[in-house]
């Protein structure tokens, strides 16, 4: 079957390159990089010294952050070594330009057609391949399965929702994860999921979720001048609802409205997952005649008097949740959702709500719920009364902060645990060398 695949892919690429590059004019970054889509990957020729090549995959922001401590763990140990990263999205570059400028190549992931793979693979020469999270491209695993590469997957979890697709297709997808060296699991539900699948034991492990690695906590003096920085009076309350998506807006802003008038000084950041949508979000906002300010206009003016503030920077959500009494994190609360990040703000010892809709974080959240930190909330109604209860009470909430640095101390240590696996599998491929 899986040659059928790479001889479609060929065929399809003449409908899908046309597609893409007329799609690349629109992003900041695909379009001067086409050649990387295509295989045609520019690296540095100088390899004098170096012993082997790692090629991590990272398909975006959250992926780069999670896999970014690792891979300096590497650079520590292995100065030897040539890391190479590569991403699928433009919040994935811009990310790995920033936290790992040090690689030795960065760069977006071939299509995965046969050509395009083949090419880069031949151009990179990895020794080992490092998959973070997902993108499961069964003609890239296949071709490197071939040329006896070893691919292991880092803080792999599977949804329910990836589950069904993969019973529909067992044989073709039990193949596909068994041609992995190692697939390092984020929790026992993803293990035994793939095990369901008729995935080798052996080749099963739960590491744990590397993102509890990078959370920092800031001092009272850093929350201090981040509410300077956000305007934001000392003695306002603050709640964030981060990472919202499309129908999540409008249940928060009636919640919030209906929260002011218990709390009169009260603010809500509201920082929507995507960018592109602030300017739909704004809409909501004035439709509901609701006083608010785009972080944005702050960066040139300091006096604002607002009851929303409208996060639509980058790279500022977890400074909101380290300043904030109670957090919402979206994609949760309208289906068919999936969840984010529900550990930032646990980070930052704060409570979190969310929705009922977070089949990729479910393990998390079903932690979050027994710990007392976290809590569900199925809609306006359920949201505006567990908001009410953690705003009025600051002992709950000092409480509740003692537990959460708890639960994040207990669950730190997946990156070196990695990073361990990573270098006993390249001193393995020094042996049989």
């Amino acid at each position: 079957m899986i040659f059928f695949y790479h001889l479609f892919s060929v065929f399809a690429m003449l409908l899908v390159v046309p597609c893409f590059v007329f799609f690349s004019f629109f992003s900041r970054n695909k379009w001067r990089r086409l050649n990387d889509h295509c295989g045609l990957i520019s690296l540095s020729d100088t390899t004098e010294n170096v012993q082997k090549t790692i090629w991590f995959h990272a398909l975006s922001l959250g992926e780069v952050v999670g896999v970014t401590p690792t891979i300096r763990l590497l650079k520590k140990n292995r100065p030897q070594d040539r890391i190479v990263v590569s991403v699928t999205t433009d919040s994935g570059f811009e990310a790995a330009k920033k936290k790992l400028s040090d690689v030795d190549a960065i760069f977006f992931f071939p299509l995965d057609c046969f050509l395009f793979t083949w090419t880069a693979i031949k151009k990179i020469n990895p020794d080992l391949f490092v998959l973070v999270e997902t993108g499961f491209w069964p003609g890239f695993i296949h071709l490197l399965y071939l040329k006896g590469i070893p691919a292991l997957l880092f803080n792999g979890r599977i949804s329910s929702r990836s589950m069904r697709k993969y019973k529909i297709f067992g044989s073709f997808f039990s193949k596909l994860f068994n041609r992995f060296s190692m697939l390092c699991m984020q929790n026992p539900h993803s293990k035994n999921k793939l095990e369901s699948l008729g995935i080798e034991k052996s080749r099963l492990m739960v590491v744990g979720d590397p993102k509890f690695d990078i959370l920092s906590n800031p001092s009272q003096e850093r929350q201090a001048k981040v509410r300077q920085k956000l305007c934001i009076a000392p003695l306002s309350m603050i709640w964030v609802a981060g990472s919202t998506h499309e129908g999540e807006e409008e249940i928060i802003l009636e919640v919030h409205a209906r929260l002011r008038k218990q709390f009169g000084n009260l603010i809500l950041v509201l920082a929507p997952r995507r960018l592109e949508r602030c300017v739909r979000v704004t809409n909501i906002i004035k439709s509901k005649k609701i006083n608010f300010v785009r972080r944005s206009d702050q960066l040139d003016k300091s006096d604002h008097d607002f009851s929303v503030l409208l996060l639509d920077t980058i790279g500022e959500l977890v400074e909101a949740y380290s300043i904030c009494d109670i957090a919402f994190v979206g994609r949760s609360l309208v289906p068919p959702g999936g969840g984010h990040n529900l550990v930032e703000p646990v980070s930052q010892g704060k409570p979190v709500l969310f929705g009922p809709f977070v089949e990729n974080n479910q393990h998390n959240a079903e932690e979050l719920i027994k710990s007392g930190i976290g809590t569900q909330v199925n809609n306006a109604d359920e949201m505006e009364g567990s908001a009410k209860k953690l705003l009025s009470s600051q002992t709950e909430r000092a409480k509740l902060k003692g537990k959460a640095r708890g639960f994040i101390l207990h669950h730190q240590g997946a990156s070196r645990r990695m990073a361990n696996l990573i270098e006993a599998q390249l001193i393995e491929l020094n042996t049989i060398d």
